[in-house]
């Protein structure tokens, strides 16, 4: 398993080093975006790593919607759309094409695809069956970007639709274009040398019937001794990144 950060990336801060240190060990990362977005945290782990046991603490200690973020190379070329592109592409059910909306309230394009099962599960639901499907779809990104042949046929042959794991897909320029928790999260994987596809879910608030407040995410981050990332200085982090490789670029030039 990748121990470094990946090439082209840069050096993350110490402390950000320290979060993906833990990352890398399989251990969960807490990722707010920003107060100007979503302003919401994220517990997220890397989805070749995750176990059953991660699944359980995901539903029953943030409750969000659990979903795995996709690369956008890896999206492309397993054949994955959009769902808002789905709909409207469809011609038998013109009503879907009412129900698009072109932005979220946070401003941003939703990242949301399909659903999927993986065909070994039962139901798709429970906590080993989502593991497995997560663990999966992090296998087959791996493939897809190590080059295998045949990942397409590969997939259509391992999972199955409509099931009980999201996809999201990263946008096209990452976080110079969409600064969301898909993102977010792919780039932290980039970052831990981990193959980009994260297992992410919402932290909610049971007593507010909201989303869990960076204050309480601290509070939680810091009883079960998880490290808690800033979206923001990833952000900073991808942009002089982009910069240090556009320079170097110019100079080979």
């Amino acid at each position: 398993m990748p121990r470094q950060v990946m090439l082209g990336y840069g050096e993350p801060p110490k402390h950000l080093e320290l979060a993906l240190n833990e990352f890398r060990r399989g251990k969960f990362v807490l990722l707010h975006d920003s107060r100007s977005r979503e302003n919401e945290v994220d517990i997220v782990v890397a989805a070749e790593l995750v176990s059953p046991d991660h699944v359980k603490v995901m539903r029953q200690d943030a409750g969000g919607l659990l979903c795995v973020a996709l690369d956008r190379h890896v999206g492309e070329q397993l054949g994955l759309g959009f769902m808002r592109e789905i709909f409207e592409s469809s011609t038998n059910f013109p009503v879907l094409r009412d129900l698009i909306e072109e932005t979220e309230p946070y401003g941003d394009k939703s990242a949301f695809s399909i659903t999927v099962n993986h065909r070994s599960t039962f139901t798709g639901v429970t906590d080993s069956d989502r593991a497995l499907t997560i663990l999966q779809l992090g296998k087959i990104s791996r493939n897809v970007l190590q080059r295998r042949m045949d990942c397409k046929l590969e997939f259509v042959s391992e999972f199955k639709s409509p099931g009980h794991v999201h996809l999201l897909i990263e946008s096209d320029g990452s976080l110079a274009r969409r600064q969301g928790h898909t993102e977010l999260s792919l780039y932290l994987c980039k970052l831990a040398g981990l193959t980009p596809a994260a297992a992410i879910c919402e932290m909610l608030d049971g007593k507010s019937y909201r989303a869990l407040t960076l204050k309480d995410a601290k509070s939680y981050a810091q009883k079960h001794h998880l490290p808690i990332v800033d979206g923001r200085e990833l952000l900073t982090h991808f942009l002089n990144s982009q910069q240090q490789q556009s320079a170097m670029a110019r100079v080979k030039v």
